[in-house]
């Protein structure tokens, strides 16, 4: 299976997960105050996903723009 970013973005955020965890490639963990962030490697690019632990809700899986995975390294 491959897919592009534009379609990795057109499933939901459950799907989203469910393709990480199938064939994405874990590449950080962090806690940054009450949300831990993650990074994983997919089909060529990379996701961010980030978890709000105070309301333990998913808030966020998206492709990072070129370039943005080292402000995310500088960031945690």
């Amino acid at each position: 299976m491959k897919l592009t970013r534009g379609e990795f973005c057109q499933f939901n955020l459950a799907t989203r997960l469910e393709l990480l965890n199938e064939f994405g490639k874990h590449i950080l963990k962090k806690k940054v105050e009450m949300r831990l962030v993650s990074v994983y490697r997919i089909f060529g690019f990379y996701v961010e996903v980030l978890e709000n632990l105070s309301s333990n809700r998913l808030e966020k899986v998206e492709p990072l723009r070129n370039g943005t995975f080292v402000d995310v390294y500088k960031r945690l």
